[in-house]
């Protein structure tokens, strides 16, 4: 495996140390790899949920293309909204 040279504030390259000696990890690599793992699984999880977004949003479009909405009006809310309580 290629040996990387990387900076670490003091702050990180302490605790990196740290974790190395509660007996967690068995070196600062596997701290750093351990690191970079939890790194690709939150991009992952985040690209994923962009793309799911993305893909309800083009419902959305192609539903207003075929003219599948409603229109309304901030007002039109609130007065929903009186309405519904005026019920309770």
């Amino acid at each position: 495996m290629p040996t990387v040279p990387i900076s670490l504030s003091e702050e990180n390259q302490h605790f990196v140390e740290e974790a190395v000696k509660s007996g967690r990890f068995t070196s600062e690599s596997q701290v750093v790899a351990e690191a970079l793992e939890e790194l690709r699984l939150r991009e992952a999880i985040r690209n994923a949920r962009v793309n799911d977004l993305r893909a309800k949003v083009q419902v959305g479009v192609d539903q207003a293309e075929r003219g599948e909405f409603v229109e309304f009006t901030a007002e039109d809310i609130k007065a929903e909204g009186r309405r519904k309580l005026g019920k309770q």
